[in-house]
Order: C-alpha cells, then structure tokens, then sequence
C-alpha cells in the first residue's frame, strides 16, 4: 500500500453561487429527455471551506473531524464505509481504496469556521468533495486526478441526482460559463472561466448579495414536482440553458439590464416546475429587493438556503437591514 509523501497540507476550497442555468447540469435529464446541451453561468464566493489532512504516526485510525457539525468520526476504513449518508466520509473511503493507500494515522478536519449554513444551495458538499480529493491526492502523491469527476461518481454511487456545476465552480474558481453535452450529457466544456482578479468577475461580485434565509434547503416535495413537470415538457432545459447563455453574453458586455432579465427568467422557469422552488420566507425577502430593484433567483436547487440578488451596489447595505429584520444573515 502507497503511504503518505507528506506530513501535513491545507486547501481551501470556495462555495458558489448559480446565476443562470441551475438544474440543467444534470445529465440524467438532458440524455432521458435527448436535450441538446445544459448550461450554467456561476461565480465562486470569497467565502471558503478550509480542508486540513495529515498524518499521525502515532496512531492507527482514521480521524475525520467537522467541527461545523460538531462531528467526528474515527475508527478505520470499514467505519467511514458505515457513514452511509456523509459525503465526505464516502470520498475518502473511495479514495483510499481505488489508489490503495495506507490509511493508518489519517487525519482530516473539514471547516468554514462558521460562514458557511448547512443545506445553503451554495453547493458546499461538492466542494468539500473536491477539496478533499485535491487535499488527499496531495499528501499521497497521487497526480492527474480530475477532482470534479471522481466526487461526482463518489456522490452519484450514493444515490444522488445532481448536475457537475458545483464540483467546476469549486475546482476553476472564478466566473465560468460551462456547456454540459456530449455523448450520455457527460461531457464538461469550460467555455469561458474569468479569475477572481478579472475585472468582469470584480464586477459581478460587487453587484452580487448573497443572503441566507435562516432556512436549510428542503428538496423532498420539490424534486418530485420538479420531475413530473420536466416529463411534461422537457423544453423547459433548453430554456434554462439559454437563459445562462444570455446571462453570459450579458456579463461580456456589462449589460446589467440582460442579465438581470436572465436570472429573472430563469427563477420564473424553475417556478413553474414547483412552486416551493421559493419557501414563503424568501418570497417575502424576494419582494424586499424587488422593491430595490434587484433581480433574484433561489441558490442552487431553491426550498430555503440562500438567494442571490443582483443589482446596485449602492443600494446593498439598505438591502441587507432590511433583509435582517426577516431573519437569516448576509452570507456575501
């Protein structure tokens, strides 16, 4: 079995938040309903997951350590494998078995140190994904491993119907506009990934406010209506997929008003295949930033967690008192 190369490593991994195109990743709909091509225009937040691995030789067992949940696992492989609906305990029992590392003395902490809710929609399980394997795939000298695409089989062996968008979002950074197609919808093309120092990435973020409502994200219900709805018209993809095309060609170009138009419609679409797309309470706080002129759509899947609202900067802190008299905090 391989052993470790490394003592010690830390990565940091950011949340993100969808501006367009959200649910149209998902390749199980775009191949069962023969949809050209999914897209998604997203933007990785200053607001970041902190993975620390390293190795004990003091010690036999694995430790993984969440001190956001207040968690922590310990025992070895078999005791991660029992962890049945733990993200990250299934990436690092997969990891450590395909590559056959020695695992004796593994130690993992996982934080945001508080910044990031559970169930946000900020995607923040996916890249915990990625930033373990990049972590792990450090300290073991394990290289050329694409992170995105091994957590997404980890998660998708879990049982999990979810699209690729938030792996890239954590693994490029930055703003991207990704093309999901291909043979099976497997395919990932980046078309275009601006970098947290790009002056159009600057000025998305600082027309950007992400607030969490106070409620974790609830998809039960939701999904299911979701998925009747699609089977009733499946063109509902194409149009999503268009309206993060349009967001994008908006970003080019600084076209506040096309991009507003497009996350708009995009919330309007995802609406219609359920109404608790929007819980009550971001319903009430999505009338707040209306009334500020603000475009708005739920974060990630939508039922609770964050919204992203997009608009004047000048009018954020205005936005941001008022929203806090709701509930729930300013995550950006």
């Amino acid at each position: 079995m391989k052993s470790a190369v490394k003592k010690e490593t830390k990565i940091d991994v950011p949340v993100r938040a969808d501006i367009a195109g959200g649910t149209s990743d998902i390749a199980y709909y775009l191949d069962k309903y023969e949809i050209k091509y999914g897209a998604v225009v997203n933007i990785a937040l200053p607001v970041r997951i902190e993975i620390t691995v390293s190795i004990d030789e003091s010690s036999d067992e694995i430790r993984v350590t969440m001190p956001d949940l207040n968690e922590t696992i310990k025992g070895d492989i078999s005791d991660l494998e029992k962890q049945e609906e733990n993200n990250a305990c299934q990436i690092i029992k997969n990891f450590l078995r395909f590559f056959a590392l020695n695992s004796k003395g593994l130690n993992v902490k996982i934080t945001s140190k508080g910044a990031v809710p559970p169930a946000s929609g900020l995607g923040t399980s996916s890249a915990i994904g990625v930033g373990l394997v990049r972590a792990l795939s450090e300290i073991y000298g394990v290289y050329g491993i694409n992170p995105c695409e091994f957590s997404y089989l980890v998660e998708t062996s879990m049982g999990m119907l979810g699209g690729k968008q938030d792996y890239y979002a954590a693994w490029l950074e930055g703003l991207n506009y990704i093309i999901f197609s291909g043979p099976d919808k497997s395919l990932v093309t980046v078309k275009r990934n601006y970098p947290s120092e790009h002056k159009l990435y600057r000025w998305v973020l600082e027309k950007s406010v992400i607030y969490y409502t106070g409620e974790s994200r609830s998809s039960g219900k939701m999904n299911e209506q979701f998925q009747e709805n699609i089977k009733k018209d499946p063109s509902v993809f194409s149009k999503i997929a268009q309206d993060a095309d349009r967001a994008f060609k908006g970003i080019r170009v600084k076209n506040e008003e096309m991009i507003a138009e497009s996350i708009n419609s995009d919330r309007i679409r995802h609406l219609k295949l359920s109404p608790l797309y929007y819980s009550k309470s971001m319903t009430l706080m999505a009338k707040v930033g209306e009334e500020l002129g603000y475009a708005h759509r739920g974060c990630g899947a939508g039922g609770g967690g964050c919204i992203l609202f997009f608009g004047d900067k000048k009018n954020h802190d205005i936005l941001t008192k008022k929203l806090n008299k709701l509930g729930g905090f300013k995550i950006y």
